[in-house]
């Protein structure tokens, strides 16, 4: 009978702009309730190309992008300005925790493990190990310390593919090595909140998103069910069609290989696999094969080691054929080798979850607080688009020929490639054209910032500036070059 419907539902979508749920009675050998024959065909409808609304009337979705409108972008930044974990997703991940290790879990024996597992897995993260498998209360660990932050920062990076024309109303997005869903939860959020922006602006933007998982610790792929499916139960009336697959069981080295996804996430699981970082490009390329024209993300731990491992995994990448999107910007039109490359993004504070600030509560409380979002990335495409199309032309000096410039004025165009890694005496922001061979530093004191180089402060992450008038220093105990911004140093971001 279910084929009778799924036929019926096809036919419907490809002679009609529009129909109800009601009407397929008309032509069914059984009679149906309309929420019925939703359950049963709600997970077909991204494959039948079908929206329905929660009136139950349906129509046809013709994939398009989501274009960047003013409006929207403005709203979404303000509801990202103060990154916090949505209540609702809080309520799940709290009651996930506590029908795990009890109500007390704050408090005694289970508090002390607890703590214990925080302090592992930090050190593991930290030296890029995947630890030894996910027994519950390393999963509740993990929920308590990193999925809070994972889930806010992911969410920017959504946000900057929204705003580069990368997002559509029709998208099949996997999570590549989920965990317990962090990354799967985070996108239904996202979409949840552009949905009820066009929504209060009166936009008819129908949004039908299926998302697909890959996992290899059954623990893990248990807790994503749980937490996804209380997820989507409790938001039966939003008007984003949205198919949470049955995660794939298998390691990614060796998992399936999707077909058709347009956008692909590795969140801080490349570096937990025991390859080195041209083997995981290998992975990335593997996974990727069965997509046309895929948009990746690859986001790491911020940390020296992790941070250039996974650059070096990006420039093998591009050796492939892929092309990076951002952050990085190669103006000169050639590409570095990536080997002594460190970059990250820091996106400010989340507020603490109460679970958080719970486990928290104790002697050393820092030690459990995680609210700091930094990290390292790198979005890749296929095609040969990129965040910024900008080249330097001839009144700039690449970074490449410093060492003949010491102690001389110059010009420079670069990307930003850090926040501010001084204090607020000295201002020191990393920066690279895509041609150093050794780290390059931009050196604002705070008593040489002046209207003329303000807007070194105010470059975004991968923004490109132009820098007028700036002293070159080498600095040969860190194998490195400062470039010293005065207060007659003229920097301007480009608009390009």
């Amino acid at each position: 009978m279910t084929s009778e419907i799924f036929s019926l539902a096809k036919y419907l979508a490809a002679s009609r702009s529009e129909f109800s749920l009601s009407e397929m009675n008309q032509y069914l050998s059984k009679r149906y309730a309309e929420k019925e024959l939703m359950e049963i065909l709600k997970m077909h409808f991204y494959d039948l190309g079908l929206y329905c609304s929660p009136d139950l009337k349906c129509s046809k979705v013709v994939k398009r992008t989501l274009i960047p409108d003013e409006s929207i972008v403005t709203e979404l930044e303000r509801l990202l300005k103060d990154p916090v974990l949505p209540l609702h997703v809080e309520k799940l991940v709290s009651s996930y925790i506590e029908r795990t290790c009890g109500k007390n879990w704050n408090t005694g024996d289970t508090a002390r493990l607890i703590r214990e597992n925080i302090i592992s897995q930090k050190e593991e993260y930290w030296k890029g190990e995947g630890g030894s498998g996910y027994p519950k209360i390393r999963i509740v660990s993990y929920m308590l310390y990193h999925f809070p932050v994972y889930f806010c920062q992911y969410q920017y990076l959504l946000l900057e593919l929204f705003k580069g024309g990368l997002l559509f109303n029709k998208m099949k997005i996997l999570d590549a090595g989920s965990g317990p869903g962090t990354i799967t939860l985070s996108t239904v959020d996202f979409f949840r909140k552009l949905q009820d922006i066009y929504s209060r602006n009166n936009m008819d933007v129908k949004l039908s998103i299926r998302i697909e998982s890959i996992e290899k610790e059954l623990e893990n792929i248990i807790c994503y069910k749980e937490l996804c499916e209380n997820y989507l139960s409790g938001n039966k009336e939003s008007s984003t069609n949205i198919i949470i697959d049955e995660p794939i069981r298998s390691p990614i080295e060796t998992a399936p290989v999707p077909h058709d996804a347009d956008l692909i996430v590795f969140s801080n699981v490349l570096a937990e696999l025991k390859s080195t970082p041209p083997e995981r490009a290998n992975i990335v390329e593997r996974i990727a094969s069965g997509s046309s024209d895929p948009t990746l993300i690859i986001i790491e731990p911020a940390d020296l080691d992790n941070s250039k491992a996974l650059r070096i995994t990006q420039q093998t990448l591009v050796r492939k054929g892929f092309n990076v999107y951002s952050p990085c910007s190669f103006i000169w039109g050639k590409m570095c080798n990536g080997d002594n490359c460190w970059s990250f993004k820091e996106q400010g504070n989340i507020t603490a979850p109460d679970f958080m600030k719970k486990i928290a509560d104790t002697t050393d409380s820092y030690r459990y607080m995680n609210t700091d979002m930094k990290f390292s990335s790198v979005i890749l495409r296929k095609g040969g688009s990129s965040k910024h199309n900008y080249r330097a032309k001839g009144k700039f000096m690449a970074l490449s020929n410093l060492k003949k410039h010491i102690e001389k004025h110059i010009n420079v165009a670069a990307s930003v490639m850090s926040g501010n890694l001084g204090n607020e005496k000295t201002l020191v922001f990393k920066i690279c054209d895509g041609t150093v061979r050794e780290p390059c530093y931009a050196i604002m004191p705070f008593y040489h910032m002046s209207e003329n180089n303000r807007e070194l402060l105010e470059a975004d992450y991968g923004d490109i500036v132009e820098i007028f008038g700036v002293l070159v220093r080498e600095n040969k105990e860190q194998s490195s070059f400062n470039l010293l911004v005065t207060r007659n140093t003229i920097v301007r971001i480009t608009s390009m």
